[in-house]
């Protein structure tokens, strides 16, 4: 890692895109390779059941607490709750000092609600709620998936000054949908007298390579949209959200009211960054979606691909043009846009409820076998 000078996630940073990493684990905090990112410039890290289910696999980094958690008969879901907050407030308070550095723009951790909720309203809010409680730490991020379910939870959340990272958005109108939930919870935060929403933030997670995976499936062989599906919508996505989040009095935005008092764009966040086709460059998605106000949440060994050979230079707002006729054209060749987009959406909700399950199964059976042999 290149601490303590300028390298391309330093570079990115002052083109106004952070670098958080999309990976944790006890190991990373405790041997002090998350400090090393972030003095490397790292801004962020975002959780999910997967990363946690690979962590504790991966590793007997978590035997000693898994055994003491579990000793008094407590579930599994309770075993990993008290270890993700105690992982994910630890790397908060690594991150506080970017957190009050960056005038509470930036230095977040995220942390997912229970993936089955994604269609319960009111359990996502309670759930929200108490993982917000539990970790007690200014800057922490709760993941409410954007399903339609999903969005008034964000307009609650947000309107009570719990920040939420809007995950699995990956069309146009879901991306809309989150931007449009989280102004609704400031204007409630406002409108219900508590002051100036300044230290209230919020991501809109759209996913990107999973997009090119089903496209690509999808397109004829040889067609020249294979790998530009998905950049060509965060692209759009992205012009969205220069629409609906601008500063401009003439362009007469809801957030320009609220920006006066303070308060914060929710930003693009590039998810599903790493590259799941071969012939693909490793970081394909980071040079192609480097803009300002943006995040792009990359696993380990891409963010070490981006320092050694990523390229830097503003690329979001180049060629939109050529994205939208992209679009135009994935319909003349027989794809359905709206069928792709509900597609991931199915599968990433399913995906995510998978990972919980098998980690609360791995959970499980190694309180289990720790206990036969104490």
């Amino acid at each position: 890692m290149e601490n303590g000078r300028e390298n391309n996630i330093t570079r990115a940073a002052e083109l106004g895109q952070a670098v958080w990493l999309d990976q944790i684990s006890r190991d990373m905090i405790d041997g002090g390779e998350i400090q090393e990112l972030v003095d490397t410039g790292l801004r962020g890290i975002t959780t999910n059941p997967t990363i946690f289910d690979g962590a504790i696999a991966g590793s007997d980094v978590y035997d000693d607490r898994l055994a003491k958690y579990g000793r008094d008969g407590s579930s599994p879901e309770a075993v990993f709750e008290r270890i993700a907050v105690e992982d994910v407030r630890d790397a908060a308070d690594i991150l506080l000092p970017v957190y009050k550095a960056l005038d509470y723009r930036d230095g977040f951790v995220s942390i997912e609600v229970n993936p089955h909720l994604a269609h319960d309203t009111d359990r996502t809010i309670a759930e929200a709620r108490r993982l917000w409680s539990a970790v007690d730490r200014p800057n922490v991020m709760i993941k409410v998936p954007g399903t339609p379910e999903g969005a008034p939870a964000i307009t609650t959340l947000i309107s009570e000054g719990i920040n939420v990272n809007v995950t699995l958005l990956f069309s146009l109108d879901a991306y809309k949908t989150a931007a449009n939930a989280y102004l609704d919870g400031v204007s409630r935060y406002v409108d219900a007298g508590n002051g100036s929403p300044a230290k209230i933030a919020s991501v809109a997670s759209f996913f990107v390579s999973r997009v090119d995976t089903l496209a690509d499936e999808s397109l004829p062989e040889g067609s020249d949209l294979i790998g530009k599906i998905g950049i060509a919508n965060a692209k759009l996505a992205y012009r969205e959200y220069q629409r609906m989040f601008a500063r401009d009095l003439n362009d007469n935005t809801r957030f320009f009211s609220l920006n006066t008092i303070g308060a914060q764009p929710q930003r693009p966040l590039w998810a599903s960054t790493s590259v799941k086709n071969p012939e693909y460059a490793p970081t394909l998605y980071f040079d192609s979606l480097l803009g300002t106000e943006t995040v792009n949440t990359l696993p380990l060994p891409t963010v070490e691909d981006v320092l050694k050979t990523g390229t830097i230079a503003e690329t979001l707002t180049k060629d939109v043009d050529v994205a939208e006729a992209q679009m135009a054209q994935l319909a003349d060749e027989g794809v359905s846009y709206d069928d792709v987009t509900a597609q991931l959406l199915v599968e990433g909700v399913e995906k995510f409820a998978d990972s919980w399950d098998s980690l609360m199964a791995r959970i499980d059976a190694k309180i289990s076998a720790l206990a036969s042999v104490s």
